[in-house]
């Protein structure tokens, strides 16, 4: 039986990267920094995987100083999804980019040392990959694929955390750029480290963007839950409340992503990977919801139905030819996610989560 570590257990995909391998018979090492989670970890879906051996947790550390040698033992691939997903507006270099970036070397160096890895998957963002100091409207038509990289250097993002943000140069705001720029420079080591250590495993990057679906990995609120499960839950809080415009038009399904991390493993597939199912907008979240939910109907933003950002304007095109014919990824109809993420949501609700 094949080995993958996989870090980052408690995150949203993580726990499907390791259903994607625990159904195909693979063995996980999965890690936690803590052993906090690890009780929720065992009541999650992941339970009886932890139960039978065939996934075994393993408490690393902090993302900075974390060690992976028992972890990554005698495993046949690692998967890397662990980042801290930050959005603070200040302190760009202790925050978000120091346990990203030191995290990525730390599990990079760790695979270099051990022989018998043989493919690698690093988890990045399509932050890493579009021209974020405009609107996505302003770049309507503009085709982008996995040659395109995120332009802001570690000196323009430590120039916006010393001096401010200035709206009319800077579409995004601060938190957005250095969650971006932390992910940039963290894939940016990865491709480095295989480089300057002429390890033979194969390396991939993942740059999906936003990820939606139903959350699995340990739970206490909606509220504050992950940035997909917070827009579904703000769009389920009330009917008058005004729709926030889509700064990150394109979505992917968490299992297709998590699909994408499994066939680079095992096709030890090489290179960048655009992950997305399609242009989308918030307001038709909201529009498929009411539809999918009439009950529910009545405290589901309403918006302005119909209108959305990416068909009016229009927003830039991705090219994600590379993940559909190298991987074989098929991606999922958005009303197929929409229904999986609102069902899951809807049953914590229930369960008293807010």
């Amino acid at each position: 039986m094949p080995t993958v570590l996989i870090t980052g257990i408690t995150g949203f995909l993580a726990p499907y990267v390791a259903l994607s391998f625990l159904t195909r018979d693979w063995k996980v090492h999965a890690t936690l920094r803590s052993d906090s989670k690890k009780a929720a970890v065992e009541a999650s879906p992941l339970g009886p995987y932890i139960s039978s051996g065939q996934l075994e947790l393993f408490v690393t550390g902090s993302l900075e100083t974390g060690d992976y040698s028992k972890a990554i033992a005698g495993v046949d691939a690692v998967v890397h999804t662990a980042s801290p997903v930050e959005f603070s507006d200040k302190d760009f270099e202790t925050v978000h980019l120091a346990p990203a970036l030191e995290g990525t070397k730390r599990v990079m160096d760790a695979a270099v040392k051990e022989e018998s890895v043989k493919a690698v998957v690093y988890t990045s963002t399509y932050g890493a990959v579009g021209n974020h100091r405009i609107a996505p409207w302003a770049q309507a038509g503009v085709v982008l694929n996995e040659e395109n990289w995120n332009p802001y250097t570690r000196e323009e993002l430590n120039d916006i955390d010393k001096n401010g943000w200035d709206p009319k140069k800077d579409f995004y705001n601060p938190g957005s750029l250095f969650y971006a720029g932390s992910k940039k420079y963290a894939e940016l080591a990865a491709w480095e480290i295989k480089k300057t250590s002429g390890a033979k495993w194969s390396l991939a990057s993942m740059n999906p963007t936003m990820i939606y679906g139903a959350p699995i990995q340990p739970q206490t609120s909606l509220s504050q839950g992950g940035m997909s499960t917070e827009i579904i839950y703000a769009l389920l809080s009330g009917q008058d409340k005004p729709i926030s415009p889509t700064y990150w038009p394109y979505y992917v399904d968490v299992r297709d992503c998590a699909e994408a991390h499994y066939q680079a493993v095992i096709k030890q597939a090489t290179g960048r990977f655009l992950l997305a199912a399609r242009a989308y907008d918030f307001q038709e979240i909201a529009d498929k919801a009411r539809e999918l939910y009439p009950n529910e109907a009545y405290r589901i933003c309403k918006g302005t139905p119909g209108k959305y950002t990416y068909k009016d304007p229009g927003v830039y095109i991705l090219d994600t030819t590379r993940s559909r014919e190298i991987l074989g990824i098929k991606y999922r109809s958005f009303e197929d996610t929409t229904k999986f993420a609102f069902d899951r949501i809807l049953e914590l609700e229930k369960a008293g989560l807010k």
